[in-house]
């Protein structure tokens, strides 16, 4: 919620502030413009999920601009809309997303906004006042969301409208953990009915690959986890039909082997661990494909059995699940309406901002689904 006016030049709101790597978070004082720039929104944040993706970000694996406040997938209420912005308005309810496109580069033609290749098109310019800053130093947006936050000032295509009947908290994990395993399952790998899938890492984003390839009619769903918890769910309610708990195991891909004669039609990497991808290609059958979903470290390299190509197999890169926000995520809220997707089960814990850290400790333990930080 907007808290106060600075000087009449902008709002002030609390939002969660990383300042260096391996360090806590501080949730302090962040100020926002009060004028929005044309192609902009004013959010109030009603829900945020922490993510394996922020995770690398305080763990210093991947490097960004600090100070900055994490977050990137959000719900919310529009408060207020620039000039230019014609599609939504004050009081919609709206999912932010890190897919922030810019429209109208060759892969946003092209129908591919998550792999938009002018994302600063979205972004302020450095002449002009930045959308978060604490006494006049800027606070960068992690994703251009930042979703740690009362408040969110984001690019119109940052947000999509959706059905009021949705509950706001739920809607939150539609913007990366649901849009990204759902979608890698149905739309990038496109399974098949009767296919044979294991998912290695049965969080929020794996979780929702076993319920894509479900959704899909996949055969065998295999998750793969060192969570009991994880892989229970993972069995309970969001059909996985095997589970293999990867701590009690010593060869993951010789068990996947044994439980799908000649290892799985498709193997999804749902952790972001550079080893993994080997384990997930000896999983694999002969013609078989590896879905990298994880996001790996700025530094990381992954390394390969040739023998692994020359057995047909391929190894693909994802990205959110090749996420077109405006058609995808008002699916995904009609699916959860209608029954057929489950969200309450990923959720792990609610938590208010204030105890933001013990959700982060939480998440590096790897313990629960999704904690959600509810405002």
């Amino acid at each position: 919620m907007i808290t106060g006016l600075v000087d009449d030049e902008g709002f002030t709101m609390r939002a969660a502030v990383l300042h260096e790597p391996h360090a806590p978070l501080e949730v302090r004082e962040v100020e926002t413009p009060a004028e929005l720039l044309p192609d902009e929104v004013r959010v109030r944040t009603a829900a945020v999920g922490i993510c394996h993706s922020d995770l690398h970000v305080i763990q210093g694996l991947v490097g960004r601009p600090m100070p900055i406040v994490l977050g990137h997938e959000a719900s919310g209420v529009v408060l207020e809309v620039g000039s230019a912005v014609d599609d939504v308005q004050a009081g919609d309810h709206v999912v932010a997303c890190f897919v922030v496109f810019c429209g109208r580069c060759r892969m946003c033609r092209a129908g591919q906004p998550a792999m938009c290749q002018d994302r600063e098109a979205t972004m302020r310019g450095a002449g002009q006042e930045p959308r978060l800053s604490i006494d006049g130093v800027e606070v960068h947006q992690w994703t251009n969301v930042a979703g740690f936050a009362e408040e969110m000032v984001l690019h119109r295509n940052a947000v999509t409208a959706i059905d009021e009947r949705m509950p706001l908290d739920l809607a939150a994990m539609l913007g990366c953990a649901v849009a990204t395993g759902v979608g890698s399952a149905r739309k990038v790998a496109r399974i098949a009915p009767g296919d044979a899938v294991a998912v290695i890492g049965a969080g929020g984003v794996g979780l929702n690959v076993c319920q894509g390839a479900a959704l899909s009619g996949a055969g065998a769903i295999i998750a793969v986890d060192r969570s009991a918890h994880r892989l229970e769910l993972a069995r309970a309610r969001f059909g996985a039909t095997h589970t293999i708990d990867a701590s009690a195991v010593t060869d993951v891909a010789a068990r996947v082997r044994k439980i799908v004669d000649g290892g799985a039609d498709h193997v999804f990497e749902a952790v972001g661990a550079p080893g993994l991808v080997e384990v997930a290609l000896d999983a694999t059958a002969r013609g078989g494909s590896v879905w990298a979903i994880g996001v790996f470290g700025d530094a990381a390299r992954i390394e390969f059995s040739a023998a692994h190509l020359h057995s047909g197999k391929g190894v693909h890169g994802v990205r959110a699940g090749s996420l077109e926000p405006q058609r995808d995520i008002p699916q995904l809220v009609e699916d959860h309406l209608r029954g057929d997707l489950e969200l309450e089960g990923l959720v792990g814990e609610r938590i208010a901002l204030a105890d933001i850290n013990r959700g982060i400790d939480a998440l590096a333990a790897g313990t629960g689904a999704r904690t959600l930080v509810v405002f």
